[in-house]
């Protein structure tokens, strides 16, 4: 009998693909009893809840590509995003044909970010399509989904990997996936004497979101450390691109092999022990290098009265 466990997938827009492949490999050994996800984690295990198989997924996402998902026909009039999010809301429901996440084959919860109220919201009733488009509204890129009393945005502001609210779903055991970046643990030393190279000038939008994602990653590792999961998929795809929705394949592709690679080192003895502590140790050598510049800011400052 296959060991039930609940999943929990972070945000990473198209990052966030990689979700397709993990979700390959832990059905075929896993019984996947409850799913939580933010943002791209959101929209991936709702329709997977709602009974998408993962090659449905796939399927779904080469023929959605950045231009069709970031049309200039649907720009936000009142300046609160630059889309105003009809045209995503718009397939969500036509993927999910009104389905209701009550409904869903698998018990499913969104996690959203009221910006009136300021707190996380967990959507785990009513419609599919319209949590999935709460849960991945980015600020700035997309208009929040106003439900209400409730403006909604990207359920990463707040819990970009949403491990502290796993137990809303049931499960013997926690999965984490977190297709963010691994964070560098010691800062790179540069300087400004060579020539400037304009190729490498990214659009605001793109500048936008990585520094999202950066913050998020940072975010992540924390909760890592903090919820203690059983088994962490690491499935940040180093070549990828954020906006890269044109390369499904490519994300499939590491999703699986990531997944793989890490149910079979979950079977060695101590695993969980050994992650934990590797994840502990990742955020305290973090909070000495926060700590250490702060010092040293404080100490330049002293010299310098």
């Amino acid at each position: 009998m296959k060991q039930k466990a609940r999943v929990i997938l972070s945000g990473g827009a198209a990052l966030g693909l990689a979700h397709i492949g993990v979700i390959k490999v832990l059905e075929t050994r896993y019984d996947i009893t409850g799913i939580v996800g933010t943002s791209m984690g959101a929209i991936v295990g709702g329709l997977y809840a709602a009974g998408y198989t993962p090659d449905e997924l796939l399927e779904i996402a080469t023929k959605n590509n950045a231009k069709r998902l970031f049309n200039p026909f649907y720009l936000d009039r009142t300046l609160s995003g630059i889309f105003d999010g009809k045209m995503i809301t718009n397939l969500f429901e036509s993927w999910t044909k009104d389905v209701l996440i009550e409904n869903c084959k698998i018990p499913f919860n969104a996690i959203s970010y009221d910006l009136v109220k300021r707190n996380t919201v967990v959507i785990g009733k009513g419609s599919l399509a319209k949590a999935m488009r709460a849960s991945s509204s980015i600020p700035y890129l997309f208009s929040p989904y106003q439900w209400g009393k409730y403006a909604l945005v990207d359920g990463g502001v707040e819990y970009p990997l949403p491990l502290g609210l796993g137990k809303t779903v049931r499960g013997e055991i926690t999965i984490a996936v977190n297709v963010l970046p691994s964070k560098s643990l010691e800062p790179e030393r540069m300087d400004l004497l060579s020539v400037e190279d304009e190729k490498n000038k990214m659009k605001l939008h793109e500048v936008f979101l990585r520094c999202i994602i950066q913050n998020q990653a940072y975010m992540a590792l924390h909760a890592i450390a903090d919820a203690k999961p059983d088994i962490v998929i690491d499935a940040w795809y180093p070549q990828g691109n954020v906006y890269g929705f044109d390369d499904a394949e490519s994300f499939y592709r590491w999703g699986i092999g990531k997944a793989e690679e890490t149910i079979l080192g979950s079977e060695q003895p101590n695993y969980t022990e050994t992650i934990r502590k590797e994840y502990r140790n990742i955020v305290a050598k973090l909070g000495k290098g926060l700590h250490k510049i702060a010092f040293n800011l404080e100490e330049y400052v002293n010299v310098n009265r």
